[in-house]
């Protein structure tokens, strides 16, 4: 292959499903070390395409080749061994194997590459997956499922890494982490083709874009010609629908000063931390409600719905709640008094002690699950422990630790941490006013992996 030979040339495919045809003479190209982004609204037909480059599907017509000669009629396995790994859209992990035997069952180092992925070189990319190694690929939060999809296609060793949604239905905390891998793995050599809608982290990290409309090349072009062209932003990529006026996507990232300087006027008090807390405690209230049915009145054992609570405080107040906690407030009330210390020493301690409490607690619900009597005992137990330790965190950090924060802390530090806690938001998204608890429960069962129901927080009530 010669230095100006695309590494992947899609050229004038036509392909569909049955009858019906979804690509129009679609074509792309990836060079070796770079990354192209697909784009286009939904239905447009990227997913089709990245099908049809996987050998899911086969094309009526035209040609896709890799490094120079056509593959369009192999197989998909075939496909995937000349070195192109896929991270599929809905991230589809291995639901009953562990995390650590979805990366290593279908590893691979194909293509000679001077420094392969090892499972220890994922596990630096993506420490979480290092502490979730014992976990089954259903009981992982989404965002943990699609790093666990990424390291499974790292782990082939593919000079494409191709992702369909990369960061669709994800945190935003989440897809800042998936941004940085994919810049990472970008810097290391490998090229990348990446589907997504959110466009400013593309023209961070892509080279080239193409843009599809209707199956068919609508523009392509660089990342530079792209923020040029506000015609293409508006016609191809904007979010229109009844009555709506079509806006553009922004296309500038905002400087950390800018975003810092945005938010309400008035934020003297951290409002935030109170209505985190309040999320906290409805779903505290729930866990405890279902814990009590099974206890105190003798019910069956509510396991899915007991699987998604937990599965809630894992993927919130451990992972989310807490760190930006001692990311953000701990730090500026540190700096502005000593009185506080001990009383954050003792926090600190006890969200570590929660996140071992919840992970010991997650083991006896499988076991309860699985087992004998005394092991839903056992699990009951815990789980009222648990709500106990809890509560008692909370009234701790409201009673004792905020009174010395009011004290200590200028408006001006309120106003930056109040900021801060809302560029990461709530799941659950309480509103105020009187907590429904089935209506929570369905928005905590919505935010639970697969089969219970991850990524259709949407669905709410």
């Amino acid at each position: 292959m010669s230095a100006s030979t695309p590494l992947l040339d899609v050229a004038g495919v036509d392909a569909g499903y049955g009858r019906s045809q979804v690509l129009f003479g679609m074509s792309l190209t990836v060079h070796a070390g770079g990354c192209t982004s697909l784009l286009g609204r939904n239905g447009m037909g990227k997913s089709t395409t990245i099908k049809a480059l996987m050998g899911l599907i086969r094309p009526t017509r035209g040609e896709i080749r890799w490094r120079g000669t056509p593959v369009q009629a192999r197989a998909p396995h075939a496909i995937a061994r000349l070195g192109i790994g896929l991270v599929p859209e809905g991230r589809q992990v291995f639901p009953n194997l562990t995390v650590r035997e979805n990366l290593v069952a279908t590893a691979a180092s194909r293509t000679g590459v001077r420094t392969p992925w090892t499972l220890a070189r994922v596990h630096a990319l993506f420490p979480r997956l290092a502490e979730r190694g014992s976990h089954f690929g259903n009981q992982l939060s989404g965002g943990e499922q699609q790093m666990l999809a990424i390291g499974r296609a790292l782990m082939t060793n593919p000079a494409l890494l191709i992702l369909d949604e990369a960061t669709e239905g994800l945190a935003p905390l989440i897809r800042q982490q998936i941004w940085n891998a994919l810049a990472q793995i970008k810097s290391e050599g490998t090229a990348i083709l990446v589907v997504d809608k959110n466009i400013v982290p593309l023209l961070g990290i892509a080279d080239r874009h193409t843009v599809v409309e209707k199956g068919q090349v609508a523009w392509t072009g660089t990342t530079e010609e792209l923020r040029a062209n506000a015609s293409v932003l508006q016609r191809y990529l904007a979010v229109d629908g009844p009555g709506e006026e079509r806006r553009p996507p922004a296309v500038a990232a905002i400087a950390p000063e800018a975003a810092d300087a945005k938010g309400p006027a008035d934020t003297t008090l951290l409002e935030s931390l109170y209505r985190e807390h309040r999320s906290i405690v409805a779903a505290l209230d729930t866990l405890s409600l279902i814990v009590r049915r099974s206890a105190d009145e003798g019910g069956p054992l509510e396991v899915p719905t007991l699987h998604a609570i937990l599965h809630y405080f894992d993927i919130f107040p451990e992972r989310h709640h807490h760190p930006k906690e001692e990311e953000f407030l701990f730090p500026a009330i540190r700096a502005r008094t000593a009185e506080a210390n001990d009383v954050i020493g003792r926090l600190e301690r006890q969200h570590v002690a929660g996140d071992q409490a919840l992970e010991a607690l997650q083991q006896k619900l499988l076991r309860a699950e699985h087992g004998a009597g005394t092991d839903v005992q056992a699990f009951l137990t815990a789980a009222r422990t648990f709500i106990e330790a809890y509560r008692q965190h909370l009234d701790i950090e409201e009673s004792v630790l905020m009174p010395i924060a009011r004290r200590a802390l200028p408006r001006e530090d309120w106003v930056r941490i109040e900021r801060q806690f809302r560029g990461r938001v709530d799941p659950l998204e309480l509103e105020d006013g009187p907590v429904d608890p089935q209506a929570l429960l369905q928005r905590i069962v919505a935010l639970a992996p697969a089969p219970l129901g991850f990524g259709s927080a949407s669905r709410r009530p």
